[in-house]
């Protein structure tokens, strides 16, 4: 039967009876907890104590490796039944001495760190042994707790006893507390019965006191009388309400007028964003290809100078011509950069089934002048297939390991791992590197064309490789994100949307 189908009575009983239990139940476990809590900070205390005096008496025979006089020591401490194994130890961690003498030495552990800790039955402490303040050596103590726990034994058959005895008390309480509460609760349905199937609105509920109860007798009383007054203006109300809702129905046709021309407003702005970017991107192309000409005009005028003319220049000449080449060098590093960039934006995604092993194995293949003089240490694990445009996709691993490539330089040996994890269902990639890391606290410009987080001077590049990575991850549906530490490495994470693999290929 549901709560809401029992009756009235038996739910007040009910409720009383479980508010007595609810608070006995509450209290009993809070001075439970309080004495076991106050017994294992008494207990952690006394024995830390005695520990710090034991370990006192044994720094002189610690010191000088005295095994006959820390045993003496140790045999003391049988007259504290509640100690079941105590132990010295020397700076190296050999073990001294051990109380019971008789007791196997295989049956002490080895020497910790200083600490305590609590067991099943026990306590384990480790103290420091010291002379003139230098560490000289270790003290382990094991002591016994059974004989405390068969007391909160005891306590908990008292509190099952006095939980037994004032439950009895609260069903007797609450059987005579009911009937003088529940009465006029019954009289009260009683009479709406008699009124709901006679429509005798004459009818008045008898009335038991003047409590809160008295008071909804009466009330309840009260509208009986008021009843045919509210016919009347029950009919006045359906009009306006009527009203209202033509009121509102007009409304609601206003609303979705805005609401449609709202959708079409965003559809305008939509195609106006998308209009801006291919233009954007068309402009991007067309300067970055403009610029390849001249760019090799200045180069090739500098290699000249460099070349044919080296003798009538002077050293800063030649260091000023060297410089040219190399701004030259990396502008056109720039253009290529940006016309790549450019590309991924106006490329179509050529998806199909690819093993993604071997498109590593080429990707490393096309680092291989970056990576022959150097000592690296490669981690790569088999990689799952996915749904993707190969080409772009060799493209994000090409640009990932070559900024791993990039910041290990400094390491005398870089290790460089590639692999795969599980993501929300699906396959996530990462490329792990030990190299000089970043601060994570700027990894919001990590992804953004021309963002740089080191000097130009500490590593080359122009801070588009990354964008470039991330517009090919999103083209594929998916999302990149990193996590490093400055000077330990980095890690940069990628999935490809394989949620959404055709039914074909599922």
């Amino acid at each position: 039967m549901k709560l809401s189908d029992v009756p009235i009575r038996r739910k007040l009983t009910i409720v009383m009876m479980l508010t007595s239990l609810v608070a006995l139940v509450l209290t009993a476990g809070a001075f439970t907890a309080y004495e076991f809590v106050s017994f294992r900070k008494n207990s952690l205390q006394s024995a830390q104590t005695i520990a710090q005096i034991t370990a006192a008496q044994t720094s002189a025979a610690v010191d000088f490796d005295d095994e006959r006089t820390a045993h003496d020591i140790l045999a003391k401490l049988h007259a504290e039944p509640a100690i079941l194994q105590a132990a010295v130890y020397d700076r190296s961690g050999k073990l001294l001495a051990h109380h019971p003498a008789d007791s196997p030495a295989s049956n002490f552990p080895i020497s910790e760190e200083p600490g305590s800790h609590f067991e099943a039955s026990a306590l384990r402490i480790f103290t420091p042994v010291e002379l003139d303040n230098r560490v000289i050596g270790s003290l382990y103590m094991k002591w016994d707790l059974r004989p405390a726990y068969g007391r909160f034994r005891l306590y908990g058959l008292m509190v099952f006893c006095v939980l037994l005895g004032s439950s009895a008390v609260a069903l007797v309480l609450s059987h005579w507390l009911q009937d003088r509460i529940s009465r006029p609760i019954l009289e009260l349905a009683a009479t709406a019965r008699s009124i709901s199937f006679k429509r005798d609105y004459l009818v008045r509920a008898k009335k038991f006191g003047n409590d809160e109860l008295g008071s909804l007798t009466d009330g309840f009383n009260h509208m009986l009388t008021q009843i045919h007054q509210r016919d009347a203006a029950l009919h006045e109300n359906q009009e306006k309400l009527q009203h209202a809702l033509e009121t509102a129905e007009r409304a609601a046709d206003a609303v979705r007028a805005l609401n449609g021309e709202l959708e079409q407003r965003v559809e305008r702005r939509t195609a106006e964003l998308q209009s801006a970017n291919r233009e954007l991107e068309a402009f991007t192309y067309s300067v970055s290809h403009d610029l390849r000409s001249p760019l090799r005009h200045i180069d090739a005028f500098a290699q000249i100078l460099e070349e044919e003319h080296e003798k009538q220049l002077s050293a800063e000449g030649k260091r000023c011509v060297s410089r040219i080449r190399g701004g030259v060098q990396n502008m056109g590093n720039l253009v290529d950069d940006l016309l790549n960039l450019s590309r991924v934006g106006r490329a179509e995604l050529q998806k199909e089934l690819v093993p993604l092993s071997p498109v590593v194995e080429e990707a490393l293949a096309d680092l291989r002048t970056e990576t022959k003089d150097r000592v690296i240490e490669w981690s790569i694990a088999p990689l799952p297939a996915a749904y993707c445009d190969r080409g772009l996709v060799k493209q994000i691993f090409v640009n990932l390991i070559s900024n791993s490539v990039k910041y290990t330089r400094p390491r005398l040996r870089a290790v460089i791992e590639i692999g795969s994890i599980s993501i929300d269902g699906g396959n996530g990639f990462f490329v792990r590197d030990n190299g000089v890391g970043f601060n994570m606290k700027y990894v919001a410009k990590l992804f953004g064309v021309f963002q740089r987080l080191h000097r130009p001077e500490e590593f080359e590049g122009t801070g588009v490789g990354l964008a470039t990575v991330q517009r090919i991850v999103h083209l594929h549906g998916g999302r990149i994100w990193a996590e490093a530490e400055l000077d330990k490495g980095a890690t940069f994470y990628f999935t490809l949307g394989q949620a959404s693999l055709p039914e074909k290929m599922s």
